[in-house]
């Protein structure tokens, strides 16, 4: 998704975000002629915040590709931790629950024969 507008919004929120940067780095330098760029920075966004648009365009702009790695990079972290190992698992125990194992093995179907008879009350709630 491509950033098309930035609202004022937008740009305010990157120069507070900007503020809180400066204010991080001047703390973490030990660095005071950062605290007054800092609150120098904090007036123009109240006055004046669509001066943040084409920072805020590029910080929004490199926040969406960073949300399509990131979650693919996640899902995948998700599946090959947590879903494969537990698939392997549950194939060392015997597990089978797709009956893959009696599949076209024989003359029988694997599918459950059920010989319940259905109303009009079990189509309401099917779940």
């Amino acid at each position: 998704m491509i950033v098309r507008h930035i609202t004022n919004s937008q740009a305010g929120d990157t120069g507070l975000a900007t503020v809180l940067v400066l204010l991080l780095i001047a703390h973490f330098a030990e660095n005071l002629a950062l605290v007054i760029w800092a609150i120098a920075v904090l007036v123009v966004t109240m006055i004046w915040p669509a001066v943040f648009r084409p920072l805020a365009y590029v910080w929004f702009t490199f926040a969406n590709i960073l949300r399509r790695i990131v979650s693919s990079i996640i899902l995948t972290l998700v599946f090959v931790v947590i879903a494969t190992p537990i698939g392997f698992v549950r194939r060392m125990i015997g597990a089978d629950p797709m009956r893959e194992k009696s599949w076209k093995n024989g003359g029988h179907s694997v599918f459950e024969e059920r010989d319940d008879e259905f109303t009009a009350k079990d189509l309401e709630r099917p779940y």
